[in-house]
Formats: C-alpha cells, structure tokens, sequence
C-alpha cells in the first residue's frame, strides 16, 4: 500500500487531524470485508480490490465526518452516521471492479451488493443468525430488495441512508416494544 501522506498530498491536514493509523486501519478493515465478501460469493477469480479507489473512498468519507466534527464542535459521531459516510463513498467509487469484462449482469452491481450486506450486518447487529421467519421474513426480504434497487438505481447521498439505517432501527426499537 503506498504511503498516505505521499499519494493524497492534499489530505495531510485530515492525516494529521484523524491519524495515519486509524485511517489505514479502517482501509485494513474494509478491504478485509470485501476479500471476506469475495471469497464467500466465489468471486475472487472474477473480481479485485482497487486499492486507490479504496483508499479515495476512505480518505473522502474521514474528510465529510471531520467537516461535520468540526462544524458540530463533537468529538465523535455516532455509528449510524459512520455508517452512513462509508457506505456512500463506497458506493460512489466502487473500489471492487472486475477483472475483466464478464457478461454477468450480476457482477454489474457486485459494490452495491457488498453494501447491502454490509448494511443488513450492520442492521441487524448480533442477530444476523437469527432467522427471520413468517411475515417478518417476507417484509424483511421486501425491505432489502428496496434497499438493493435503491443502491443501484437510486441517486443516494449519506444523509438518506442515514435516514434509512435511522428509521430501520426506530422500526426495531418499536417493535421489541410490543
């Protein structure tokens, strides 16, 4: 991996606001993620990580969340938020491309993918191995599909998956309510 300060001279500020060790950590930790991702959907013969485009989207998303530290005058922001930032700057420099032209349509969308599993992990925090079964199943199912037409088709920003992720566990805190 190339130097932080070295390839994205106009980041050093942000390099020494958030540290070059918890960015390249978190680039450690989300190429992890992805080679995981690939390796389990079969895909590590078709497909790669592009480490620019990773460390772009990375070094974009600590760049809006230290904006917002800064104008909010916080130290931290908060998971939802984290979550949010990350996805959309994955999502606009798709750092996972094929190796080569593939005449599967469903390798067209395999960073929207990615996300949406990241996402439904993220969603549903420790019960991920939980089934979901009956009606919830069938609305859960209807709920990722959206969310899955909406990351390939839709023009999203962070704050609309903020909302999402928001309202989704607004959903879950109800509904353990009842």
């Amino acid at each position: 991996m190339n130097n932080i300060e070295n390839t994205y001279i106009r980041y050093d500020d942000l390099v020494s606001a958030v540290g070059q060790d918890v960015i390249e950590s978190r680039i450690h930790q989300i190429s992890q993620e992805m080679l995981d991702f690939l390796e389990i959907n079969k895909l590590n013969q078709v497909a790669y990580i592009h480490q620019m485009a990773l460390t772009h989207a990375i070094m974009d998303y600590f760049s809006d969340v230290q904006r917002l530290k800064d104008y909010q005058q916080i130290e931290h922001v908060n998971e939802i938020k984290i979550k949010a930032y990350e996805t959309f700057w994955l999502l606009k420099r798709k750092p996972i491309q094929l190796k080569e032209q593939i005449e599967d349509d469903r390798l067209l969308y395999v960073n929207e993918k990615f996300l949406l599993t990241r996402l439904t992990s993220f969603m549903l925090d420790s019960e991920i191995n939980m089934p979901i079964v009956g009606e919830k199943s069938t609305a859960f199912k209807n709920f990722l599909n959206t969310l899955y037409y909406y990351l390939k088709f839709r023009r999203c920003d962070a704050q609309s998956i903020e909302l999402m992720l928001l309202a989704f566990k607004a959903g879950q805190l109800v509904h353990t309510q009842n």
